[in-house]
């Protein structure tokens, strides 16, 4: 007999799944529906037909969620969403085992070849191999692997659940001993945590080295660089975001920002601020009825000039960084919980839905960035000086050199004698304090590099000179759909350059020194298999932003009901039908059987073995219990005195009733001493 959860388990397990993924009522409604079926004597008789419909129906329902949670939920955490929704699509599966007739479902049923096969062998009058199982246990591991990516698995509450539910289920298979199950089952919850947070850091990793604008892979205080790196750079060619301009013809900002960094420390750049308080809540006023998040000391209010404005749409989740132009004026229209700025400008948003869209405002009479640090924004690492300081000299570059002038010499500098390439062969250690540094080789003798070279050189260049300068980084604008009229920003787009503090104007401009051959080697890294992605990334997001605008949401939520309305009432009417007959069987059964003390027995058995099927002799069904009892010989003689007191027209032993009771008590007793399903010792 296959192995099945005892009795409250699996609903035990259901309500540890919602108060780990938020759905305490879903699963309450869930664990009633499971556990039912050890109070009520409704059940039906599903052949393996039915059990094949039932699987259909739950992988149908797997595959339409998959769907949903695609075009409606969060790329960066579509299959974490999928994995928490598995035991309310495993439903229909577990309704049969449940309130079936039998005690597993057929193995070949759940594969399209397998079915095949046994359907060709009952044709040929050859012999069928097939298994049963217990479905119970694929909705047991279900619900923890579900419940460990809820939203609240990491609660204190989640390692104890996972050790009593596991413990459980291992007891009541006759498997383990509790002294020893206990460790066990502690250190395997660790290690669950442990690789929990390696998959975390995994994650991070190949958010930085891939591009991936999740907000696992942006730290708005560290920027990771290739700066001393040898090797090719990689960047992903999926669409971050799509932008285009409110006025037709109007050109796009060329560079979007969504961080700054001024502190360079031979590899990387990073700021000197703790996040949590250098990051403020943007202001929101009305203008025209609309409200806006408007930045930095000129706010925008409305008045004067039009400012030019472009749309962007891509998907989102907490903390993301939203890519700005560096005189962004205002936001309106996003679908967001807070807006937050920090001191550098960096601009990260905190959305309502997986998929955002909204207006920005840009040529504005401010900056979202504070004004130069001058301790910070001068600073030039000490393996640096030299090398910088004589760089500036041959430019002839002074501190009293217009920043015009300055700017157009540097401009020359790279674009005329260096040369930008993605294959990187420039190593450095920053440990290693002896030999020329990564950037000395960039500028004296390599002169190849990508834009982090060409960014950080150029900021220290202009720090030397004295003026202050950052280290920007975001996308450039750079292609276009010219048949939707929307400009198209990847992960390869991923630049770098310069905000540079323009003192005559008060305010920070862009400034990128690399050659603009580097749009050319992105021409040939998007393909045709990643033009299919683009489509379907479309055809998600559009469709999301379609079915969020208040004017659809009505219409959808009622062809949703609808739908769902008519699924269920097939389904109960069926149901119901195949309900009434199995009732009508057994009320037909007991009017015409004589009762015996091994109906006493029933009970019990139906535990262990499960509803008896229809038109299965009752002692037939009894054997089941065998393989079970310490003494098969009981069970055997009990039997053999039933079918003596039933059919036998001729009066047997006198006391035969008494004896068979006494029998019945015995069985009884060693049911409820052996567990369920353990095979007694020889």
């Amino acid at each position: 007999m296959p192995h099945s959860p005892p009795r409250l388990l699996l609903g035990c397990t259901l309500l540890f799944w919602g108060a780990m993924s938020g759905r305490p009522l879903l699963a309450l409604f869930m664990a009633l529906v499971v556990e039912g079926s050890h109070w009520t004597r409704v059940r039906w008789d599903f052949n393996d037909t039915a059990c094949g419909r039932a699987w259909r129906i739950a992988v149908a329902a797997v595959m339409v969620a998959a769907v949903l949670i695609w075009l409606d939920g969060n790329r960066f955490n579509a299959m974490p969403v999928l994995l928490s929704w598995m035991p309310l699509l495993l439903m229909p599966m577990q309704f049969v085992q449940s309130y079936g007739m039998r005690a597993g479902v057929p193995v070949s049923e759940l594969s399209f070849l397998a079915k095949r096969r046994r359907e060709r062998n009952q044709r040929l009058g050859l012999q069928t191999e097939g298994g049963e199982f217990n479905f119970g246990n694929v909705l047991f591991t279900t619900s923890l692997v579900a419940a460990s990516v809820g939203s609240d698995a990491y609660s204190w509450l989640f390692l104890p659940g996972v050790v009593i539910l596991s413990g459980w289920m291992l007891m009541s298979a006759g498997r383990a001993r509790l002294w020893l199950l206990a460790p066990v089952l502690i250190v395997a919850g660790l290690l669950a945590i442990g690789g929990r947070v390696v998959i975390e850091r995994a994650e991070e990793w190949l958010g930085r080295t891939t591009g991936d604008s999740g907000t696992r892979g942006f730290d708005p205080n560290f920027a990771s660089t290739l700066i001393g790196r040898p090797g090719a750079v990689r960047q992903s060619p999926e669409i971050i975001w799509r932008l285009w301009t409110d006025q037709p013809g109007e050109k796009p900002p060329r560079l979007l920002r969504t961080a700054s960094f001024n502190t360079f420390l031979g590899t990387n750049w990073q700021n000197q601020r703790v996040a949590a308080v250098d990051f403020r809540s943007l202001d929101s006023r009305l203008i025209d009825e609309v409200a806006y998040y408007t930045f930095g000391g000129n706010a925008y209010d409305g008045t004067g000039p039009p400012l030019p404005s472009y749309r962007l749409r891509g998907s989102a989740d907490a903390e993301t960084p939203l890519p700005l132009p560096g005189n962004a004026a205002a936001l309106r229209d996003f679908a967001l919980d807070d807006v937050e700025c920090n001191t550098f400008g960096t601009v990260r948003v905190y959305p309502t839905q997986a998929v955002i869209e909204g207006g920005i405002l840009w040529r504005g009479p401010g900056n979202p960035e504070s004004p130069p640090i001058p301790d910070e924004d001068l600073r030039i690492p000490l393996a640096e000086r030299d090398t910088i300081q004589t760089t500036r000299e041959q430019l002839g570059i002074t501190p009293d050199t217009p920043l015009a002038a300055v700017l157009d010499r540097l401009h020359a500098f790279f674009h005329g004698g260096f040369r930008y390439t993605r294959n990187l062969h420039i190593s450095h250690s920053p440990y290693r304090a002896a030999g020329p540094t990564a950037l000395t080789k960039f500028l004296e003798s390599e002169r190849a590099g990508h834009c982090e070279y060409f960014a950080t050189a150029a900021a220290l260049i202009l720090r030397d000179a004295g003026v202050p300068a950052r280290y920007a980084t975001g996308y450039a604008v750079i292609e276009r759909d010219s048949t939707r009229g929307v400009h198209i920003i990847r992960g390869i787009h991923g630049h770098a350059w310069c905000r540079v503090w323009d003192e005559a104007a008060q305010r920070w401009i862009d400034f990128d020194p690399t050659p603009p051959a580097w749009f050319g080697s992105l021409s040939n890294q998007v393909t045709r298999g990643q033009r299919i992605k683009d489509a379907l990334q479309r055809l998600r997001e559009d469709f999301f932003i379609w079915r969020t605008r208040p004017e659809n949401r009505l219409a959808v939520s009622l062809a949703m009901t609808a739908i769902g309305l008519a699924v269920a009432a097939v389904i109960a009417s069926r149901l119901w039908k195949s309900r009434r007959q199995i009732d009508h069987w057994s009320k037909r059964e007991k009017r015409h059987s004589p009762r015996t003390p091994l109906h006493d027995l029933e009970k019990p058995a139906t535990r262990r073995l499960g509803i008896r099927p229809p038109g299965m002799p009752y002692a037939a069904w009894l054997a089941g219990l065998r393989p079970g009892l310490p003494d098969a010989a009981i069970l055997d003689r009990a039997i053999v005195l039933h079918q003596r007191l039933r059919f036998d027209p001729a009066p047997g032993e006198s006391d035969a009733e008494n004896q068979l009771a006494d029998l019945v008590r015995q069985l009884i007793q060693a049911l409820r001493s052996v567990p369920p399903h353990a095979t007694p010792a020889e």
